[in-house]
């Protein structure tokens, strides 16, 4: 289950919930934002239908953008998960981009991150994002070599404020 040429990415599916919910879990444990638009307690079928709103841009808080969010499976498990911004803010250019991505903390170091951002690249190009707005705090040297990674070492960060961004 180390093996990052047989992880696919893909949207969440009806018997994801089990598999969904350990990934946060697990991804959350260490303080950080998972999944944000998930509420404890909501059914899975109106989680997925909240996921289908947003990849269609309806139902969305006042600023926000349409988004597809991601999961990234290996083997049958989920080692973590993309979300793609369909279109950028002002703040979305200044932090954020139009693609973020994220392992769990027990799968990282087998290059699962490169391969769902590099999936998740070929995705945002289908939906017309070419190129993409990818950014990570400058002290952030997992996510920084990621991104060369998945760009073939083929981009230069801008460095502004403690974040690299970077255009892919």
């Amino acid at each position: 289950m180390t093996n990052p040429d047989q992880l696919i990415v893909r949207p969440l599916r009806p018997g994801d919930e089990e598999a969904f919910l350990a990934l946060r879990s697990a991804i959350t444990a260490d303080g950080t934002v998972f999944a944000k638009d998930y509420q404890p307690g909501i059914s899975w079928a109106k989680y997925l239908r909240v996921q289908d709103n947003a990849r269609a841009g309806v139902g969305l808080a006042d600023g926000a953008v349409p988004y597809t969010f991601l999961v990234a499976e290996v083997g049958g498990v989920l080692v973590g998960s993309s979300d793609i911004r369909h279109r950028l803010t002002e703040n979305l250019t200044r932090w954020g981009g139009h693609i973020g991505f994220i392992v769990d903390p027990r799968h990282r170091g087998y290059g699962f991150g490169t391969e769902i951002l590099r999936q998740t690249l070929c995705l945002a190009a289908d939906l017309g994002i070419r190129p993409a707005l990818l950014s990570c705090r400058t002290d952030n040297a997992g996510s920084r070599g990621v991104i060369r990674n998945a760009s073939g070492g083929a981009v230069s960060p801008q460095i502004r404020d403690g974040i690299c961004s970077y255009w892919i």
